[in-house]
C-alpha cells in the first residue's frame, strides 16, 4: 500500500476515536409527578467516561458532553401533551451539539426510576 493512503487512513482512526469514546446513550422519561424531564446514561463500562472527553461546548455553565455520571432533569412544569416535541427537547438539551450522542424516551416511568437507583 502506497505510503499516503496509509497516512490518511491513520488520520482519519486518529479523529475518529474521539468519537468513539464519547458515545452516551441516555435513557429520559418523566418524572412520576409528569413535569419534569429525567434523563441518566446508559453508558458502556469499558468505554471511558464521557466527562473525560475534552468539552466540545459550555452553555450557561453547563459543559458539553455531559458527564455520563450524573442524572440531568428538565423542568417542564406541566404535563406534557406533545411527547414528540419532549423527545426532541431530550435530544437538544442532554446531548447539544455533542457528537455521538443518542436519546431514548423511556416509554414507562419505572424504567428511568429503576435506572436512578443504580
Amino acid at each position: 500500500m502506497p505510503l499516503f493512503p496509509r497516512a490518511a487512513l491513520a488520520g482519519l482512526m486518529a479523529l475518529a476515536s474521539p468519537f468513539c469514546a464519547a458515545q452516551a446513550l441516555w435513557v429520559c422519561g418523566l418524572s412520576d409527578d409528569a413535569v419534569r424531564l429525567v434523563c441518566v446514561a446508559d453508558a458502556d463500562p469499558t468505554l471511558p467516561a464521557v466527562a473525560d472527553v475534552k468539552p466540545t461546548a459550555m452553555v450557561g455553565g453547563t459543559i458539553f458532553p455531559l458527564d455520563t455520571r450524573r442524572q440531568y432533569s428538565v423542568d417542564l412544569w406541566t404535563p406534557p401533551s406533545d411527547m414528540e416535541f419532549v423527545a426532541q427537547l431530550a435530544r437538544a438539551t442532554i446531548c447539544y451539539r455533542s457528537p455521538g450522542c443518542n436519546v431514548v424516551m423511556a416509554t414507562e416511568r419505572p424504567v428511568v426510576m429503576a435506572a436512578l437507583r443504580r
